[in-house]
């Protein structure tokens, strides 16, 4: 009884670490392997080549469906793999093997068990997983496309204009053809939306970029301040501090969604 509780409250706190670390909306985990090890397959080379991915690996259930997730311990990079109707598996030991198509190209990845046991529980959690994915595919999540457009809503022009003069007495005002244009989106789509945006590399980059230039902003600031600078640099840091808002803002909101 004493070992049910513990693989209990162990797969509750691997679930935890999930969510916090990959997607809140995932909801349960089907299986799991103490360690693995991540090969690519090189189409030039026609050879395997290790990777810099290893450390615990689980497979995930989420309402879009289904992930496999390793947890990387080489880096703070975790490495999810979603699987899909077309994800094809082989079993050889001490591997599994698989090939799927990513944005028209086909991947073949292998993944090496050091335990034999964890490989066969883990071929055939997936292998009845993938069967349920081809009997009932999961609809794609509608929060990629309101993801792409609150992001457009929040960096376009006439967003950062009205964040960046809203101390000033004039604010630009929307166009009829501007205002039609922007997404509106209830609690819970902007909720999965943040959800993507988090998880997409341009949006990260995009964010980062515009914090380097606030706290750049910031720093030509200070020294403005220490040696009498110019009213014009003053101007050109107010027309960047409204990022500053808007980062905390979004970085706030962030925090709440995915900690809540």
């Amino acid at each position: 009884m004493a070992l049910n509780i513990n693989e209990q409250a162990r797969k509750e706190a691997n679930l935890r670490l999930l969510q916090r670390s990959m997607d809140q909306s995932i909801s349960n985990i089907l299986g799991n392997a103490t360690h693995v090890v991540l090969y690519e397959f090189s189409q030039d080379s026609q050879s395997w080549e290790k990777s810099d991915v290893e450390g615990s690996m689980f497979l995930a259930e989420r309402p879009s469906g289904y992930l496999l997730v390793i947890l990387n311990r080489n880096s703070r990079d975790n490495y999810p793999m979603e699987l899909s109707p077309d994800f094809q598996l082989q079993h050889s030991d001490p591997y599994l093997i698989f090939r799927q198509q990513i944005k028209g190209e086909t991947v073949i990845r292998g993944i090496w068990f050091p335990n034999a046991s964890e490989r066969i529980a883990m071929n055939d959690m997936l292998e009845k997983t993938l069967e349920d994915l081809k009997n009932n595919p999961r609809p794609p999540p509608a929060a990629t496309d309101e993801a792409s457009a609150v992001l457009s809503t929040l960096l376009s022009p006439v967003t950062l204009g009205s964040v960046g003069n809203q101390n000033n007495t004039s604010i630009r005002q929307d166009s009829p053809s501007q205002q039609t244009s922007q997404p509106t989106l209830d609690k819970k789509s902007l909720q999965l939306a943040l959800l993507s945006l988090i998880q997409d590399e341009r949006f990260l980059d995009l964010l980062h970029a515009q914090y380097l230039k606030v706290a750049h902003a910031r720093a030509n600031r200070n020294n403005s301040n220490r040696t009498g600078g110019s009213r014009l640099m003053a101007e050109n840091i107010c027309s960047v501090i409204g990022w500053d808002l808007l980062l905390e803002r979004l970085v706030a909101g962030l925090a709440n969604v995915l900690f809540d």
